[in-house]
């Protein structure tokens, strides 16, 4: 067996080509003078070759020569083709030739590959155009199987951005990925060792940044400013992995690609900048607009979660009266919850003794303390990561912005942490101004029913006044009517009996003659005519005080059950020497209506302003060559609603639709000053209110106007 090496060693002593013998190691058994001198110093041939790379190259050869088939390696200024050899004595496994012709040449061609790599990554501010222009200059220079970028975030806590190109160049962005990186054995260690990796199948770590059935990997850190920002990952299913030369070419470009990724990061940060701006100026626009709980609330909550790029988002607002409002936002395909699903949120506040305000951040909801909620309860809810924060109303608890990761543990970076806080500091502010609002409504609310009360005072003072006047007046009318009234009916009666015993007595002229009876008769008969007429006036006189109080009511203060048509006819007598005598007042009663349960001197009241309002509006139409004046009563009785209807039409000349809707208001009126003060109509509305009932009018300009008062009988009697 030792001749046989000798004769392989004689062999390649005299070829000229640099070659050596290395056993299934990697180390090396044997070379020729040439491959002495060209292979003399490589740190390959030792255990361990320096820092700069963390396997040996060593290594990576006896992963070749296991493999069993040709392989060619990178090496300073060439390359190193790697023939397997069987059944060879002295441990000899293969040869390795040194290849100085066909290197890469590091001046002018690398030099034209930097500069395709260049404009590659700095054609765009996109970074989905820079991956993607990047992954094609690769694969021209670097053949992989597939390459990953990952972009970390500002903490290097995180992966904030992932990025996969496929050999056929398909591209697949992941953006706001926030898994952890020290979940990610690549992430962790080029964090801690930030230079580049070479791995092979043996020592292949268990990423998911590794192609599956990859037979080597290469990672090469993003290094910007000193700090690492990311890495490459290569992976490739050639058995003989990848070469020296591809390993300094893509650290090269590596330092090209962070500092695009930097300028990309920066536009980024810019237009999330603007992003977050747009959504600090939505919710103030929100709040100038409407100062509206719901709305604001419910916006920012949209927006928020948008910006976030969050599964899903809460804000819950606790009222000061102990109500409860909330707002959810989720993405697509995200679970919806329920509030019975966040108990947890007040706790976290109020649990912790010092700084009970500050934000609750769990990266990991495997972290959450047990005494807030369980790992159980959050896994239901599909939760992985967890942020919550509190909206403050001088400084008391008023509710809570609730964020959670579901599809992947996020690490919550510090732009994320400053908006939400700016988004709660916000929040607080609107709703305290939402409140402020609400409280002045509910104030303004309170002052307008109290002024209405006033006026509605104001105007059953007016009335009872006007009442108490016209009570006064009527009272007087009747004493001092019912004076001479009464003078007048028992001189009447005085007289007839006088006259009466008078016709008893014999009548003469003079002694002697006899009784003129003709005379006397006749004088008998003028006088008994002037006592009927007297009767009759008196009697009359009689009726028109009775209608007159009936009117007024004074004794009438409390609910009676009265027949209005008795009512109506009492108000039409009081005014009828006010209205001119050409005005028809046509009477259509119902003979079933029933007697009515009501205050009546305020009914009569309402009565009397219609009668007098329709008059007037018959007079102002006098110009008119058609005038015809006339006033239609007309009463009905529904029994299935037990409603009475009473309705004034008048052929007067209506009112215009603008003033239609104001009628009833305190103080409008059409008339002239001095004429009329815009109390009638709105007494009339006040007192068929106090009725339970409603009044109503249709109206045609210059053909007349109907008012409509409807009110509950409230009696079973009938109208005889």
């Amino acid at each position: 067996m030792m001749d046989e090496y000798r004769i392989i060693e004689s062999f390649i002593y005299h070829i000229t080509s640099p070659l050596i013998l290395v056993d299934v190691d990697g180390k090396k058994c044997g070379s020729n003078p040439a491959g002495e001198l060209a292979f003399n110093g490589l740190l390959f041939l030792t255990e361990s070759i320096g820092p700069s790379l963390p396997l040996s190259r060593q290594t990576l050869i006896a992963s070749c020569l296991r493999a069993g088939v040709a392989s060619w390696m990178a090496a300073e200024g060439a390359i190193i083709k790697i023939t397997p050899l069987h059944g060879l004595p002295n441990g000899v496994s293969g040869i390795l030739e040194w290849m100085p012709g066909a290197a890469l040449d590091s001046g002018k061609e690398k030099l034209q590959i930097l500069q395709e790599v260049s404009r590659a990554v700095n054609s765009s501010l996109i970074m989905e155009d820079i991956f993607e222009a990047l992954g094609e200059v690769l694969q021209n220079h670097i053949p992989y199987q597939e390459a990953v970028i990952v972009i970390l975030d500002n903490s290097q806590n995180g992966i904030k951005i992932l990025v996969r190109i496929s050999a056929d160049g398909g591209l697949e962005i992941t953006g706001e990925h926030n898994a952890f990186a020290g979940y990610e054995p690549l992430v962790d260690r080029i964090l801690r060792q930030p230079f580049s990796h070479l791995y092979t199948r043996e020592a292949l770590p268990d990423s998911f940044l590794i192609a599956e059935n990859a037979a080597a990997a290469l990672v090469v850190p993003l290094i910007n400013k000193g700090v690492v920002i990311g890495l490459i990952a290569m992976s490739t299913s050639k058995e003989g992995g990848f070469y020296h030369y591809q390993e300094e070419l893509l650290t090269e470009v590596s330092a090209q690609l962070a500092v695009a990724v930097e300028n990309a990061k920066f536009y980024w940060q810019t237009q999330a900048q603007a992003g977050r701006e747009f959504l600090i100026n939505q919710l103030t626009r929100s709040i100038r607009q409407s100062l509206d709980i719901d709305i604001i609330l419910g916006t920012a909550v949209t927006e928020l979660g948008k910006v976030i790029g969050i599964s899903r988002c809460f804000i819950r607002y606790f009222s000061p009266d102990g109500q409860e409002k909330a707002f959810q936002y989720q993405l697509p395909g995200t679970r919806r919850l329920a509030l019975e699903d966040l108990t947890y949120e007040k706790s976290v506040f109020t649990l912790r003794k010092d700084q009970p305000y500050n934000p609750f951040i769990l990266n990991d909801i495997r972290d959450c303390p047990p005494q807030l909620a369980s790992q159980e309860q959050l896994q239901q809810s599909d939760i992985k990561s967890l942020a919550i924060f509190p909206i403050l109303i001088r400084d008391e608890l008023a509710g809570t912005i609730t964020l959670h990761q579901c599809d992947a543990y996020r690490a919550w970076v510090m732009e994320d942490i400053e908006l939400l806080r700016a988004m709660a500091e916000h929040l607080g502010v609107a709703l305290h101004q939402a409140q402020l609002f609400l409280e002045l409504d509910q104030q303004k609310r309170a002052l307008e029913q109290t002024l209405e009360e006033l006026q509605q005072a104001q105007l059953y003072l007016v009335q009872s006044e006007k009442m108490a006047v016209l009570g006064q007046f009527v009272a007087g009318i009747a004493h001092e009517v019912n004076t001479p009234l009464g003078t007048m009916v028992s001189n009447n009666a005085t007289l007839k009996v006088c006259f009466d015993k008078l016709r008893q007595l014999p009548f003469s002229q003079s002694e002697g003659e006899e009784n003129s009876g003709p005379g006397a008769e006749q004088l008998f008969a003028s006088v008994d005519s002037l006592l009927s007429l007297n009767k009759l006036a008196s009697t009359r006189i009689q009726d028109i005080v009775k209608n007159l109080r009936n009117f007024a009511r004074l004794d009438e203060s409390e609910l009676k059950t009265v027949d209005l048509h008795e009512g109506i006819d009492s108000t039409i007598l009081l005014i009828q020497s006010s209205i001119d005598p050409k005005i028809k007042i046509v009477r259509n009663y119902a003979p079933d209506l029933p007697l009515v349960q009501c205050y009546p001197g305020l009914l009569n009241q309402v009565f009397m302003n219609l009668l007098v309002n329709a008059a007037h509006a018959i007079q102002d139409m006098k110009i008119q060559p058609d005038w015809n004046p006339v006033i239609t009563i007309e009463t009905s009785y529904t029994p299935a609603t037990e409603q009475i209807s009473i309705a004034i039409r008048d052929t007067g000349k209506g009112i215009s639709e603008e003033n239609r809707v104001k009628v009833f208001d305190p103080g409008f009126t059409t008339k002239g000053a001095g004429v009329g003060t815009g109390l009638g109509l709105a007494l009339c509305y006040r007192i068929v209110e106090k009725h339970n009932g409603r009044i109503s009018l249709e109206s045609v300009v210059n053909q007349g106007t109907s008012f409509y008062v409807e009110i509950p009988a409230r009696s079973g009697g009938r109208h005889p």
